[in-house]
C-alpha cells in the first residue's frame, strides 16, 4: 500500500532534478518524519507515560532521604522513612528497610567495639582497645562508601542490595 501524499513513480520528477525524493529511508540529517499515524500530534491532554507499576514521582526522593539522612541523623532518618512510606511502593520499602538495617548494623558494631575497648583497658590490654577503635573506623568508612553507592543506585531506580557482611537483614 502506498502513501497518498507521495507522488507515484509516474508523477515524480526525474532523478537529479529539484523535487526528486529517493524511495526508502530518509537520508542522514533529514528532518524527522511526521508525528505518527496520520501525521498528527498526540491529542491534547495526553502527556508522558505514567511511571512503571508501583513507582510514583517521589519514589526516588524517599530512599535517598533514608540513605543520606543516615549520615546526619543516624538511624532516625531511615526509621522515619520506613514507618512513613513502607506501604506506598515496594521500591521505597526495599531501600528504606535496607537503610534502616545498615544503620542498625552500624549501631551494633560501634556498641560492641566501644564495649570491647572499654573492657580491655582495665584488663591492661591497650592493643585490643586500639584494634577495636581502628576496626570501628574502618567499618565506618566502608559503611559511608556503600551508603553513597546505594544512594546513587536508588536515585537511578535500581534495586541494589548492600553486602550481607555490612548490612544484616533485621527489618524486611
Amino acid at each position: 500500500m502506498t502513501d497518498p501524499s507521495e507522488p507515484s513513480p509516474e508523477q515524480q520528477p526525474p532523478a537529479g532534478s529539484p523535487g526528486f525524493t529517493p524511495p526508502g529511508p530518509q537520508p542522514y540529517g533529514a528532518p524527522p518524519p511526521p508525528y505518527g499515524p496520520g501525521g498528527y500530534p498526540p491529542p491534547y491532554g495526553q502527556g508522558a507515560y505514567p511511571p512503571p507499576y508501583g513507582q510514583q514521582g517521589d519514589d526516588t526522593m524517599w530512599p535517598l532521604l533514608a540513605y543520606l539522612g543516615q549520615l546526619t541523623f543516624g538511624f532516625v532518618a531511615p526509621l522515619v522513612v520506613y514507618l512513613a512510606r513502607r506501604d506506598q511502593s515496594p521500591f521505597t520499602r526495599f531501600h528504606s528497610a535496607q537503610a534502616l538495617n545498615a544503620a542498625l548494623s552500624y549501631v551494633i558494631v560501634v556498641s560492641c567495639g566501644v564495649a570491647v575497648a572499654f573492657t580491655s583497658l582495665p584488663a591492661k590490654a591497650p592493643v585490643v582497645a586500639i584494634l577495636a577503635i581502628v576496626l570501628m573506623f574502618v567499618f565506618a568508612v566502608v559503611q559511608f562508601i556503600y551508603l553513597i553507592i546505594a544512594a546513587v543506585k536508588a536515585g537511578r531506580r535500581e534495586m541494589y542490595r548492600l553486602p550481607t557482611w555490612l548490612c544484616w537483614r533485621m527489618v524486611r
